[in-house]
């Protein structure tokens, strides 16, 4: 009977449950799949991250800055000031470049812009760089094309022109006092009279002497 089981075709299925009956009596220990080989068991997309190795982040060529810090550039010594300088009472304008002054030398633009009407009234700043800044900055005079008649320090009229762009100085003193000119033209002459030439200046005087 024995030997007819081992020439049997049974003999086959007697051998695989022999094997089974000696792996039930040694246990086997199994690794739980990784984190990813779960996701996919379970039919989940991995995140892209946990699909790709870990890549070390590329280093910034420049150093941070902290927050608060000033990036921008800074005015050179050696720079040079661009002027445009607009007169309200003519409506002209004249353009002229000089050295930058020491005192805005070395200076960011946010610490132009607070200290340039300190150093030039009226300014404002409408272009940076390190090597040119360029201002705009506002008269109440007439440019040099113009004359003014208006009252000197003495009481008598005077002429001035602006031959320096910025300021007015006296050219000519007249013998007429201010108090003598009629009323209605003393108020003008108060904050003084604009005159386009000489021509016309001259006319007007004659005006007042007679």
């Amino acid at each position: 009977m024995f030997s007819y089981v081992l020439h049997s075709p049974y003999r086959f299925l007697l051998a695989a449950g022999l094997i089974a009956a000696l792996l039930c009596l040694f246990p086997v220990k199994v690794d739980a799949p990784p984190e990813n080989t779960q996701l996919h068991a379970q039919g989940q997309s991995a995140p892209l991250a946990a699909m790709q190795p870990t890549q070390q982040p590329a280093l910034s060529a420049e150093i941070e800055e902290p927050v608060h810090a000033d990036l921008s550039e800074r005015t050179a010594p050696d720079g040079y000031l661009h002027k445009t300088l607009y007169y309200a009472p003519c409506g002209h304008s004249v353009q002229r470049r000089e050295e930058l002054p020491a005192a805005l030398a070395g200076l960011s633009r946010g610490a132009l812009e607070a200290e340039i009407g300190c150093v030039i009234p009226g300014a404002a700043v409408t272009g940076f760089s390190s090597d040119e800044v360029d201002i705009a900055v506002s008269l109440d005079i007439p440019c040099p094309l113009h004359w003014v008649l208006a009252e000197n320090e003495s009481g008598k009229l005077a002429v001035w022109q602006n031959r320096t762009g910025e300021t007015l100085e006296t050219v000519r003193e007249t013998d007429i006092p201010l108090s003598q000119v009629n009323e209605s033209e003393r108020m003008a002459l108060v904050s003084g009279v604009v005159f386009d030439d000489v021509q016309a200046l001259e006319g007007y005087l004659e005006s007042l002497s007679s």
